[in-house]
């Protein structure tokens, strides 16, 4: 006698549910063995991201229509689709939703269908799908389903319990398909994770209950001449940045859409969602040619950059190097390839409707030209706690404890994120800092800091040092056009008016709080860098050895003579580097100006 022969949407949510627990309790795992396509150790944390966005957005009454029920997980799947595991996951759920069209309550024939809708719609969002990953199991649970409903299961038990025995076989079968995981030893992570949602939901579906299963045993492929932990070297990462956005339209054209972005030049391509909402994953080198592509077919959000060969970088480093860890915000202006083990967590700006990641979804080049034209002026706005709190994720699993440097609270809402993340991140010792600078400045922290880690002092000794270090960091932006600090708000309207009168450009400061002031007036409206090096040299002393980066906002040249001019006053320079400065902070800025970030180096 059948025990359950329909699925209602409280049945259905309450299943799903349970299976989205137990791949939540399952994420450090599969972190572990992923090695596909990147070995960045992140699949766990992307299922969990894109699995919780379910629970997150879940309602206070579930649609009564199971139709209606999965519309909006599919939704929430997507906006919350995190990594290539997670972009598929996404699209399973949206192709379950297409599936079950018209349909009130679930039968086990109805369950099958939608099933084989998605696993059908998995597959068409890849540019190259792999068997051996996530897809094979995908279509071998869908292929199980099948056989069941062809001998006439109508039972949702039963039905589970074969399919999900011949799924498992199929994910046992991930390492013979897939050299790259037989060679660590492992079977594919993203389906491990797939299979792991389907063990949750047959759980619930046979007890009615979801129980923390915490005698289940991790499936590992033996191999006697392999490390699991051995993957190919860092130059193997043939592109460097995982790449995600949503995009939004009316009616987006999926296929084209994809067929662009393989022509740009990049790999791993999954493109998930329906026509009115699509997500993009995918591996790149050029972030900005895939934002300004996917701006094409509609309105961009939710953009999400992650550097694959620094996460490869980080979980490659040996224990005895894993102390500490340096993260920012992309204020900070320095040479990140010269500092790999510093973590940047990007602020966002947007014209009007069009949003953007700082220094990651739009080139400086293009910012600064767009700042010129654009009638929206861009307004910028701080990471979310959310943000920081993934950034600190993933260190934590490598790092003993994190040591997080930003914007002045007093200028930004930036430092309370870090902080509101860090107080409710239990995992990881995080100390979060206001730098009391910005720019140049705070980049100058940040390579200080990261210079400390690696002399091997502790992290008391570093907090104690960075305190020293700030009084002796001081920042000066000399501003070509003060018509843009007036519209972001950082300077009254009337400075404006009296500098046009006077003839004149506004030099600012940051104090020893982090306040933004007036340092002094550049007369004249011509050769700025030559009027800040005159202003610079009369604060220091030539003899004293400083750091310097000077950071432009789109006037290289003016960069290039300062930087000479100022190599030749100091006689113990440690370095004077040139950066472009941050859109962030381009906004108040405008193009044309420099800054001048200076440290004094302790003897």
């Amino acid at each position: 006698m059948p025990k359950i022969t329909y699925l209602d949407s409280d049945r259905l949510q309450r299943a799903i549910n349970a299976g989205i627990h137990n791949v939540l309790s399952r994420k450090e795992y599969l972190n572990k063995i992923n090695v596909f396509p990147v070995a960045d150790a992140d699949t766990g944390t992307n299922l969990a991201f894109t699995l919780h966005a379910i629970l997150d957005g879940e309602i206070e009454n579930t649609p009564d229509r199971i139709d209606d029920y999965l519309e909006k997980i599919a939704d929430s799947a997507l906006d919350g689709a995190r990594g290539n595991s997670g972009a598929i996951m996404a699209q399973f759920f949206q192709g379950l939703s297409d599936g079950s069209k018209g349909i009130n309550k679930m039968t086990t024939v109805d369950f099958s269908k939608a099933v084989s809708t998605a696993s059908s719609l998995s597959r068409d969002a890849l540019s190259e799908p792999k068997e051996g990953t996530i897809l094979t199991v995908i279509n071998d649970f869908s292929e199980a389903l099948e056989v069941c409903i062809d001998r006439g299961v109508s039972d949702f038990e039963l039905l589970f319990k074969e399919a999900l025995s011949k799924t498992q076989i199929s994910l046992e079968n991930t390492p013979n398909l897939l050299p790259v995981l037989k060679q660590s030893g492992v079977v594919d992570a993203g389906a491990q994770g797939f299979v792991d949602l389907l063990d949750g939901i047959y759980e619930f579906v046979r007890s009615g209950s979801l129980k923390d299963i915490k005698d289940f045993k991790p499936l590992i492929i033996e191999t006697s001449s392999h490390d699991s932990h051995e993957f190919s070297d860092l130059e193997s990462i043939k592109y460097k940045y995982c790449t995600e956005c949503l995009v939004h339209g009316q009616d987006i054209d999926i296929n084209k859409l994809k067929t662009k972005l393989i022509a740009s030049g990049a790999d791993s391509l999954v493109l998930a969602g329906s026509n009115h909402k699509a997500k993009i994953h995918i591996h790149s080198n050029n972030p900005t040619d895939v934002f300004s592509t996917c701006m094409l077919f509609g309105t961009v959000t939710g953009h999400k950059i992650d550097d694959m060969k620094k996460q490869y970088y980080i979980s490659k480093l040996k224990s005895s190097d894993k102390k500490i860890a340096i993260v920012t915000d992309s204020s900070a202006d320095f040479s990140s390839n010269n500092y790999p083990d510093i973590n940047v967590v990007p602020l966002k700006y947007n014209f009007g409707e069009v949003n953007h990641l700082d220094k990651i979804s739009q080139s400086t080049d293009n910012f600064y030209n767009e700042l010129q034209v654009n009638s929206d002026h861009p307004k910028t706005s701080q990471p979310s706690p959310g943000e920081f709190k993934r950034t600190y994720d993933f260190l934590s699993s490598y790092y003993e404890s994190i040591i997080s440097l930003h914007l002045p609270k007093i200028v930004s809402g930036t430092f309370q994120s870090a902080e509101t993340a860090a107080k409710n991140f239990k995992k990881s010792d995080i100390s979060v800092v206001d730098t009391h600078s910005a720019s140049a400045g705070q980049g100058l922290i940040a390579m200080y800091a990261s210079e400390l880690v690696d002399k091997g002092l502790d992290k008391v000794q570093i907090l104690n040092k960075i305190e020293h270090a700030k009084s002796r960091t001081s920042i000066f932006l000399a501003i070509n056009d003060i018509s843009y600090s007036i519209k972001g708000g950082r300077v009254p309207s009337i400075l404006g008016t009296v500098s046009r009168l006077f003839n004149f450009k506004l030099v600012l400061t940051m104090n020893n709080i982090g306040k933004v002031k007036p340092a002094g007036v550049l007369w004249g409206s011509k050769n700025i860098e030559q009027k800040i090096y005159k202003f610079i040299i009369k604060k220091f002393d030539k003899q004293k050895k400083y750091r310097i980066i000077i950071s432009h906002s789109n006037c290289l040249e003016k960069a290039n003579t300062l930087s000479e001019q100022l190599k030749q006053y100091f006689v113990y320079l440690d370095f004077c580097n040139i950066e472009k400065l941050g859109c962030a902070l381009g906004v108040h800025a405008g193009p044309g100006s420099l800054l001048v970030g200076i440290q004094e180096v302790e003897e």
